[in-house]
Order: structure tokens, then sequence, then C-alpha cells
């Protein structure tokens, strides 16, 4: 709706036979049906005439009721200013009577009535109101009737809104109850709408950390447990954190030993958000695991899993992923990097070395063929895998982490035993971003490497 666009109407007294040619137009009002016109036309007279174009503010909300307006053309619109927005709440098509309760009553008026078309109105004081209705009872008692009518409209609207807002606070809310809405009470029109949008909202913010909560489910359900104490038999230690995000994303990361010596160590990130990631994630882990079972080369069952995951990809998602085969009994270790950020070697001599991407995201390209790539590990080295949640991380003024603060802190820590590097590394990200909301999963797995045993 336009806001108003002057503050003040045009009156002047009336003109001769004006009087009763409103009164006669306001005898069809239900206020004047029982009042006699000529007596009307004397109560008219006393008025003035009021013109004013659309958007004219004809009654402030906040002043003290002074007079009526007796509308002869046109339409007015009843609103109240909130701190979003101007809300409408009814209107009136000549002929109509506005403003006369807080007229009669004295009291401070509680809406703003603005021309919506162009008026033409009588404005009567408060006293010729007043005056008429001691002469002629029946005037106030049907400003009584209407005034009950309201009442009664208000409180069975807000009675509907008190059920409904109490089914919202029990979760328990049925969107079928808004379909009352759709036809509400004439007076409430655009409440009742604006009621629905809000109910609609809450509901589908109800509906997504439902769905957030599953997700986050899946994907811990997903993570593996800590290895058991001799299951390395003292070559290496390995410790993996995750931190989901609010909207929890797709990342994951996994750990097991096909054999005795051999160690699979994997990290990934799942393009999107919520439960399609995490089923997504779900399929990319339970692919991998299988495959690597049943298939020695490492690329072969990086590209089996890849056209399996494209196969079943409705949701055109995809998943970067760092997957290393660790050989435990020399310290060799095959790797692919599919799309992800590079991982790190922490040499024991303080150098890093950096193992960057071998072949694209999977689920894009069926039939693609990444390639493989070979490192290895000594004594007191170490394997730092990441997701990019640790580099894209912000801080209140939105500035990133990025990769000079990730490998200054990488390089304050790599002293600490792997349980405690990871945790403190992830904290003093967290650190960073204080309370800047914390957009993407934070993933890190280290493996360190101890020598064959």
């Amino acid at each position: 709706m336009t806001p108003p666009t002057r503050d003040e109407a045009e009156a002047r007294p009336l003109g001769p036979g004006e009087a009763a040619a409103a009164a006669r137009r306001m005898a069809q009002h239900p206020y004047f049906v029982d009042f006699p016109e000529a007596d009307l036309a004397a109560v008219i007279a006393e008025g003035e005439i009021v013109t004013a174009p659309p958007g004219t503010r004809l009654i402030h909300r906040g002043d003290t009721g002074s007079f009526a307006l007796l509308v002869l053309e046109g339409t007015t619109v009843v609103t109240i200013d909130t701190a979003y927005e101007r809300v409408e709440l009814a209107r009136h098509a000549a002929p109509a009577v506005v403003g006369e309760i807080a007229a009669i009553t004295g009291v401070v008026r509680t809406a703003h009535v603005d021309a919506l078309t162009p008026i033409r109105a009588v404005r009567v004081s408060a006293g010729t109101l007043d005056a008429a209705g001691q002469t002629h009872p029946a005037l106030l008692s049907a400003l009584m009737r209407q005034f009950g009518h309201r009442f009664e409209t208000f409180n069975r609207a807000f009675g509907f809104y008190a059920n409904a807002l109490n089914a919202l606070e029990q979760h328990d809310f049925d969107l079928r109850l808004l379909d009352e809405l759709r036809n509400p009470l004439p007076e409430m029109v655009n409440f009742a709408h604006s009621f629905r949008r809000l109910a609609e909202a809450i509901m589908l913010r109800v509906a997504e950390r439902r769905e957030m909560a599953s997700a986050a489910a899946i994907q811990r359900a997903m993570l593996p447990p800590p290895l058991p104490r001799d299951a390395l038999g003292g070559r290496a230690d390995i410790c993996a954190e995750m931190r989901p995000a609010k909207n929890v994303g797709g990342d994951f990361y996994d750990y097991f030993l096909i054999d005795a010596n051999r160690l699979v160590v994997s990290l990934g990130d799942v393009s999107g958000k919520g439960t399609p990631a995490a089923l997504f994630m779900c399929a990319t882990q339970t692919a991998l695991r299988m495959e690597l079972r049943s298939e020695k080369d490492l690329a072969h069952a990086i590209a089996a899993v890849n056209d399996l995951l494209c196969a079943t990809n409705s949701e055109d998602l995809f998943v970067t992923l760092f997957c290393a085969v660790i050989d435990l009994s020399t310290g060799e270790v095959c790797y692919c990097n599919c799309g992800h950020t590079e991982g790190m070697v922490l040499r024991a001599d303080g150098s890093v070395e950096r193992a960057g991407p071998t072949g694209m995201a999977l689920a894009i390209l069926e039939g693609a063929q990444p390639r493989a790539a070979r490192l290895r590990l000594a004594a007191g080295d170490r394997l730092f895998l990441f997701s990019d949640g640790l580099t894209d991380a912000v801080d209140t003024c939105e500035a990133v982490f990025g990769e000079e603060r990730l490998d200054a802190a990488v390089a304050q820590r790599r002293h600490l035993p792997v349980g405690a590097f990871v945790p403190d590394l992830i904290d003093a990200i967290a650190a960073y971003s204080g309370e800047a909301p914390q957009f993407d999963d934070m993933t890190a797995l280290a493996v360190a490497f101890a020598g064959p045993g």
C-alpha cells in the first residue's frame, strides 16, 4: 500500500443543499436507518466537507478522537505501523463512518485512516455526534452494536490465533489449520495473511531443523570409532575430528585396516548441505570401503567408486576426496587426491611437502580415471588432511583464515601428539572466527608414523 502523501485534507463549510444530499446518502448506513433524515441533515450541516486525494492521512493514530468522518464517496483504509511494515486492518467503502468510536468515547485513536481512493466526506465533531446520540438513542445503540460486533470479531480471530500459536509452540502445528485463513474476516484480512506467512515460515524452519538433525545423525553414524590401541601395533597414531556447521555439510573422514599392514585413511567433502549431502557422503564412504577391500590398485578402486556415484547421482552432487593407503611395514603411501585440498606431509625435520590433486572430483564424469601418486613417511613424519572449512573460516569482519594462517597454526602445533594436534588446531580456527557463523564443516585428520615395527 502506498504511504500517505499528505497529512491534511481540504475542508470547507457545506454549501446550500449539500447537507440534504449528504443525509440522503448516509441514510443508507446502518447507523442512520432509524434516524430522521431531516435531523441527520441538521447534524451534517454543522460539519464541514472534506475532500482528499489518494494517500492522504485522514486520521492519525495516537490523536484523541475529536471527530468522525461520514464518507460519502471513495474508500478509506485503516492501518497501523509496526517496526517492520505498515499493516492494513480494514477497508471501508462509502457510505461509511470512520473514527466514530474514538469520537464518542473520547479515547486515543488506535489506528490510522488513509484515503485509498479520492475521498469526499463530512467531518462531524465529537460534540455534535454526542448531542445527536442524546437526542436519538437509537444512534448510540447502533454504535454500541457495532462496537460489540468488532469485539466479537477480534475475540474470535485472536482466539484462533492463540490456539494456532500454542500449536506452533508445541511443534504439532498442522498447516491445514491455516485453511481457515484463506477467507479471513474482513477486519483481519491483512493480519490473517501475515499470520499465515509467519506460520508457514516457522513450519519451514522446523522442517529444516529436522532435516539438519537427520543429516547430522547420518554424518555422525558414518564416522569410524577409534581404532583399538593395539590395532596399529605402535607403528602409527591417528586422530580425526569434525565440527559440523549449523547447516550440516557433507564432510566425512574414515580410517580402517585392509589387513595387518595396510591402513586406509580418507577425508572428503560433498557439495551441498543437509540430508542429500549426508546421504551422498554415506554412499561415497560405503562404496569406498567396498572397493578398497576387493581392489588392490587404489586408482582403479577410486575410478570404480566414481562410476558408482555417477550412476546414482540424482541430486547432481559431487565429492572431493583425498584417499591414502599407508603401508605400516614400510611407510610407503599411495594416494589419490580427487579435487580436494592439498594434503600436507609434515616431516620430522620441520619441512613440509604437499600432496596435490591427482584427478577431478568424483561423480562429475563417468569413466574418469584418476591417477595415484606415492610418497614415503619416515619415523616422526605426519600426514595431515583437512577440508576447506578450515581455510574458509571467517572472522566477524569476514576475513578468511586462509592458507597462510593455517600453515602458521600447523607449524606452532606440530610438536603436539596427534591426539592433541587436531583438536587444538580446530580450536584455534574456531577462536579466530569468534562469534562469526560457521558456514562449513571443519574436518581434519592426522596420521603420525612412528616407523615400521
